[in-house]
């Protein structure tokens, strides 16, 4: 369907992409991933020829679709999710050949993106996803191409199979490190031998007779070409022996916790009675809530099911609301408010840190952010690189309860899996809302559910709460298809009553109970 020969495409002196051959076959369904400016959508753009590459063929055959990445502010009236749905049943209605999809489940919550993936699925021509949601690349993907340094590799399976493969790929890269070492120690051991016997052989001694001495001095210049000649062999073996990369790992990050930080308390916030509304429609209908201390809660529920007023409700001291004492809280909005624009990312991160320089600067290296980067002004960073200054500047802040405002929206999913891990580390309270479920089910134990104006309290991660769900609702089924049967039995017996009765009176009095049962029936089988 999709052919690609020496494409290429730089922007200045910059390679973006770099392809000698890609071949994309009908029924493919492939993710691409790769970091931010790795060159993804550049990708998309030269397939659709939106975008001339340098050099190179591009044969595409049949009719594509693309889900594009939207700017939502042109549509002041629609949310980002109703937006991103609408374009992507346009997109499937036009029956394309190939669907190529930037980031389709960006703004969407978790109900949309099941049914994004459902439709996914079912689709039977070729699709080219660009995706930070790795659950959705594991559902619909059999391929994945990573875009790295311009180049694309190309891994089959999905998403959690390529994490395997790459994961085997650094420990082959470990262990080839590890040989190289060795055996490059022990040739330069082997060598320094070598030319310390050579040096260190006799001269021939005074004492000797001048033809003794001539066969003395024979002996020992064959036996230094020799040793000589093994020092030659032993450094032409050192010169071709195969570098081998060392991998670079991660910083070790050690967040240190005052005494003072620890909230003691049980729970650190509690709500009650809670009502919000908005325009007129009830919002949240007189809930209440316990968010548990030192446990990182996820806020999970459907676009404009109020997540984010709730949160507003918590920030302006709502008398309903009660917040513990020791609480200090560090909110991480999409705004990134918490920023100055003037100062350098260093400046920024490090004013009012309780964590050393040290430690902040390998937390800044874990979201990628090395080296000079750290001295670059907020003002030239991009989207990505200003989210991942804002939560660092959270995380090593003098607070003890985050609350994080969908703080995965324009990061790669390499970010978002280094930011999972600096998550679990955090020393504190987090209330977390997000659309991620690889992410909420990664690291919450705890969950607040926002569901038909009321909240849902589950002690648990989200795997445990969707088979806590599918348990009750077996349960229900289980009970309603007992009832249908006692119900049938009853009605059986009125029937068979209703036969042989002759009395008009007992008669009537049956048809009632039949009626009744009949239209209790029908409201089992409703519910």
């Amino acid at each position: 369907m999709i052919k690609l020969e020496n494409v290429s495409k730089s922007y200045g002196n910059r390679e973006i992409i770099k392809i000698d051959k890609l071949e994309i076959y009908d029924g493919d369904k492939i993710g691409i991933v790769g970091k931010n400016g790795a060159g993804k959508s550049t990708l998309f753009d030269i397939i659709t020829k939106d975008c001339i590459a340098d050099t190179g063929k591009i044969d595409v055959k049949g009719k594509i679709g693309y889900i594009k990445q939207f700017n939502y502010t042109l549509e002041p009236n629609l949310s980002g999710g109703e937006i991103e749905k609408a374009e992507i049943n346009k997109v499937l209605k036009e029956n394309p050949d190939i669907i190529l999809a930037d980031e389709p489940s960006s703004n969407l919550d978790i109900a949309s993106i099941q049914y994004l993936i459902k439709r996914f699925k079912e689709f039977i021509g070729t699709i080219l996803l660009i995706s930070h949601d790795r659950r959705l690349l594991d559902e619909v993907c059999s391929k994945i191409i990573e875009i790295d340094n311009s180049r694309i590799n190309v891994y089959l399976g999905n998403y959690t199979d390529y994490k395997n493969q790459k994961e085997m790929e650094i420990k082959t890269k470990e262990d080839n490190y590890i040989k190289y070492i060795k055996e490059k120690e022990k040739l330069e051991k082997a060598i320094n031998i070598s030319k310390n016997t050579a040096k260190n052989m006799k001269k021939t001694p005074s004492r000797m007779g001048n033809s003794e001495a001539r066969l003395h001095k024979r002996e020992v210049e064959n036996k230094r070409e020799k040793i000589e000649g093994h020092t030659k062999a032993l450094q032409s073996r050192l010169e071709k022996l195969q570098v081998a990369e060392k991998n670079i790992k991660e910083l070790p990050v050690y967040m240190k916790v005052p005494d003072t930080n620890v909230i003691k308390a049980k729970f650190a916030i509690t709500g009650e009675s809670i009502n919000i509304k908005y325009n007129k429609n009830i919002i949240l209908d007189d809930i209440s809530f316990n968010l548990p201390s030192n446990k990182i809660t996820g806020l999970i529920g459907k676009n404009g099911a109020g997540k984010t007023s709730l949160v507003k409700r918590i920030l302006s001291n709502d008398e309903n609301i009660y917040i513990n004492e020791r609480v200090n809280i560090g909110y991480f909005s999409q705004n990134l408010d918490v920023l100055d624009n003037n100062k350098t990312v260093l400046e920024n991160v490090l004013k009012d840190s309780i964590q050393d320089e040290v430690t902040v600067r390998n937390i800044l290296a874990n979201l990628y952010i090395k080296g000079n980067d750290v001295f670059k002004n907020i003002s030239n960073l991009s989207g990505g690189e200003r989210v991942k200054v804002a939560i660092t500047k959270l995380l090593v802040g003098d607070y003890n309860l985050l609350i994080l405002d969908e703080p995965t929206n324009f990061l790669d999913i390499y970010s978002i899996e280094a930011l999972e891990k600096l998550i679990k580390m955090y020393k504190g309270t987090i209330l977390l809302i997000s659309h991620d479920i690889n992410l909420i089910d990664n690291v919450c134990n705890y969950l607040f559910i926002i569901d038909n104006k009321k909240l849902i309290e589950f002690n648990g991660n989200y795997t445990e709460y969707e088979e806590f769900k599918d348990s009750q609702m077996e349960r229900k089924a289980k009970l309603a298809y007992d009832n249908d049967l006692l119900l049938d039995v009853k009605i059986s017996e009125i029937i068979s009553k209703l036969s042989y009765t002759n009395d008009e009176v007992k008669r009537k009095e049956l048809e009632e109970e039949y009626q009744e049962l009949i239209e209790i029936k029908r409201k089992v089988r409703r519910n």
